[in-house]
């Protein structure tokens, strides 16, 4: 494995010669779909219990968006979508939100992550990390403007601007690690062995 195959996050589709037959995809396993479940309610889990005392600046790392960018990023915008729509209604019941103001920010998100994402042939870690910095700006925006809409709520917008950089800086750090991570473990086939 080469030093540029590591910062891959998506390989080059395989051409094959022409034999006339109906090309199938190919069968994703069990694994591809379950680790991606899996990895989403860890995600939340360990979000919540990280804002409880590990807050720098106020800011906590968005880990269930880094999953979902990355699942968005894997299986295109309809998977994207739902991955957004289920973790913003578990994360409001968990923190005890207005039920669907999470779910209303991340789904369109996790629908246009995944939607840039299926007009490119490969996806590099680098493409995979301007994602993730602008779903998490994207997030942060549209969580304050939840705010305002559905619960009356006045934002502080000097805190929220300090907050916004802390939590854009600890999400890319970590998604630099993970995304990759969660690549190898939903399924996408390493080029090296091709």
């Amino acid at each position: 494995m080469s030093a540029t195959d590591a910062f891959e996050f998506d390989d080059d589709l395989a051409f094959e010669e022409d034999t006339g037959e109906t090309p199938r995809p190919p069968r994703a396993s069990p694994w591809a779909v379950l680790v991606p479940v899996v990895a989403l309610v860890l995600a939340i889990y360990l979000e919540i219990a990280l804002a409880i005392d590990a807050r720098v600046l106020g800011a906590v790392p968005d880990l269930a968006l880094i999953v979902l960018v990355a699942i968005a990023l894997r299986f295109g915008p309809l998977w994207g979508a739902t991955a957004g729509f289920v973790a913003g209604m578990v994360l409001d019941v968990a923190v005890q939100a207005p039920l669907g103001a999470s779910a209303l920010v991340l789904t369109p998100i996790g629908w246009g992550a995944g939607a840039w994402a299926a007009r490119r042939r490969r996806v590099s870690l680098g493409m995979a990390l301007l994602v993730l910095l602008v779903a998490t700006a994207l997030t942060i925006i549209g969580d304050a403007l939840v705010t305002i809409a559905i619960e009356s709520q006045d934002v502080a917008w000097g805190t929220l601007g300090i907050r916004a950089a802390a939590e854009i800086a600890a999400t890319l750090l970590l998604g630099i690690v993970l995304l990759p991570l969660l690549r190898r473990c939903m399924g996408v086939p390493d080029r090296s062995a091709a």
